[in-house]
């Protein structure tokens, strides 16, 4: 009788997963591949948020560092935070995806320049991430884009 209980939560745990990672495929949730770190740029924004979220290799040095166009335009958000990716699929490297947050503050465009002091092997220059965002005069993100 315990047996068939261990394996009947068993079961419904597999099932929670399976549904779980169902809906987060639905609803248009992706995390990159390991692999796919080295190129991965995102941008977002709601209301006075802008978030940057950039691969980046600690293993490395290929981490990001910023400097401001302009801070009074945009400035640092308490949104700040490092997701380790899986470690095995990179050849025991730490690596994942660095989610900086950013708020608007007052009306204007200005750039964000993102470097790292090495590219993703640690070998080679770095990268070089430049977003540019517009902000309205109550601080809501009208646009931002990156290149």
């Amino acid at each position: 009788m315990k047996h068939s209980k261990t394996n009947s939560l068993t079961a419904w745990i597999v099932l929670l997963v399976i549904l779980m990672s169902l809906v987060l495929v639905s609803c248009g949730v992706s995390v990159p591949k390991p692999e796919d770190l080295k190129t991965y740029r995102e941008l977002s924004w709601e209301g006075t948020e802008l978030t940057v979220k950039l691969g980046t290799n600690k293993s490395t040095g290929c981490e990001w560092k910023n400097k401001f166009g302009d801070d009074s335009i945009i400035d640092y958000s308490i949104n700040r935070k490092f997701t380790l990716s899986d470690k095995g699929a990179m050849k025991g490297q730490t690596v994942g995806i660095l989610s900086a947050g950013f708020e608007g503050k007052r009306a204007g465009t200005t750039t964000i320049t993102f470097t790292t002091p090495c590219d993703w092997d640690g070998n080679a220059p770095g990268y070089t991430y430049v977003v540019t965002v517009e902000v309205a005069a109550d601080g809501t993100i009208v646009s931002a884009s990156g290149k």
